[in-house]
């Protein structure tokens, strides 16, 4: 019997359905097409876009990534960058894991804009994983 009081985590499949819902969201919020492309992608061109972490589910992402927890992230590209929509504790797990990348869905634009997860991340001075804050709650 699945505990109740911790984190569930997200299958590859259903990372994978968050990420088209978010492709229909940006279509319909920001009136442009998107391409979804998966590919991996180095965790140091990654910007957060969340500056806090829940310790908890960051501790039960970690334990599960090391028995193959795979779901990817979803991101989209924005000056050489690849700023994370979804998929925040993953990353950072696998950051603290010392991978190198991580798997990701890639919301392509296809035309130029600023998506608002940029304002965001510089708002909030983030830049790089090492920027997030882990706290308990």
């Amino acid at each position: 019997m699945r505990d109740l009081s911790a984190p569930r985590l997200i299958t590859r499949e259903e990372a994978l359905r968050r990420a088209e819902k978010i492709a229909r969201e940006y279509r319909a919020l920001y009136g442009i097409e998107f391409k979804l492309e998966r590919k991996f992608v180095p965790l140091g061109s990654l910007v957060p876009t969340q500056a806090q972490l829940n310790e908890a589910k960051l501790l039960v992402v970690l334990q599960e990534i090391k028995h193959g927890y795979d779901a990817p992230i979803t991101v989209i590209p924005y000056g050489g960058r690849y700023y994370i929509i979804d998929g925040h504790h993953r990353a950072f797990a696998l950051w603290k894991l010392g991978f190198k990348e991580v798997e990701a869905v890639i919301l392509r634009p296809k035309k130029p804009f600023v998506p608002g997860v940029v304002k965001t991340a510089e708002k909030s001075g983030l830049k790089s994983l090492a920027d997030v804050k882990i706290v308990r709650d």
